[in-house]
């Protein structure tokens, strides 16, 4: 359906179909969701064109990918299938936390999810790296919660 360019209510509506018919979490369905995403496209071979390229494809997506996070464990299997890709795939390690940035624009990613795989849910597959991508991002974060949370203590 996406070679074909079919529209994405149409996909997430054939999507949930699958899912109900094959009786799938929808945990398992954010997994192949973003397999199918990412397999269907030919990418740059150029690193520093990869993460350009792939931003635009799931900035794209969004809206698919959006519509089976709905609960907090399907973002954490989307978050570790996202650092397992960008592990396997070379040219991806550097994108990772645009990725995961942009995911959290598109409301696909909650803050909690990824405060969660930072500090305990993530993969051993290049964990270092990643998490020192995330870093900034992480504490970027922590800060802005903290405030809301002191905005709520002084509307109190």
């Amino acid at each position: 359906m996406m070679s074909h360019g079919d529209p994405l209510k149409e996909i997430i509506a054939f999507t949930r179909e699958e899912m109900k018919k094959a009786s799938l979490s929808e945990q398992a369905m954010i997994s192949i969701i973003w397999t199918s995403v990412m397999y269907s496209v030919e990418w740059n071979k150029k690193e520093e064109l990869v993460t350009e390229q792939a931003i635009k494809h799931l900035k794209q997506y969004s809206p698919l990918l959006k519509a089976f996070t709905s609960q907090g464990l399907s973002e954490l299997s989307l978050l570790l299938k996202i650092q397992e890709y960008c592990y396997d795939n070379i040219h991806f390690m550097k994108a990772f936390q645009k990725i995961v940035v942009l995911l959290y624009k598109a409301d696909v990613l909650s803050e909690e999810a990824i405060l969660k795989w930072y500090t305990e849910a993530h993969l051993a597959k290049g964990k270092s790296v990643f998490l020192e991508q995330m870093k900034k991002f992480v504490e970027w974060l922590k800060n802005a919660e903290e405030e809301s949370e002191s905005d709520e203590d002084e509307a109190d």
